[in-house]
């Protein structure tokens, strides 16, 4: 049986930094966050919708932000030039940090609830 990312990241080099941020984002989403993991990425998600995937790279945690096109990166951190997603590297989970992540999961949250409100306009009409 092949192993998740999850058991992978969680049990080797950077397993306190991918499981503090790990944590430290399913604080931000809140009671309802739940995880998935599969052989490549671990996910974080609500009811309303994905957040973010997280995966230890070579010397930092990659969070790729499901909706990072749709964000105003005021902390300048997303890079990448997916349809969507838009990547985050963590190299310590400092102040800066926090509030970055705080903030991507924030407006991931404001960007689900309209982009949830406009299905359900859809579906009415």
């Amino acid at each position: 049986m092949k192993r998740t990312s999850y058991e992978k990241d969680s049990n080797g080099e950077y397993a306190e930094l991918f499981l503090n941020v790990r944590d430290f984002i399913k604080i931000c989403i809140g009671n309802d966050a739940k995880e998935k993991h599969s052989e490549n990425i671990t996910t974080l998600y609500s009811k309303e919708g994905g957040f973010c995937y997280i995966k230890v790279k070579e010397n930092y945690i990659h969070i790729g932000w499901f909706r990072g096109r749709y964000i105003n990166d005021k902390y300048n951190f997303l890079f990448g030039k997916g349809k969507t997603i838009r990547g985050q590297k963590v190299y310590k989970l400092d102040k800066i940090t926090r509030d970055s992540i705080k903030y991507y999961v924030n407006e991931t949250s404001i960007f689900l609830f309209g982009h949830n409100e406009l299905k359900k306009l859809k579906i009415s009409l």
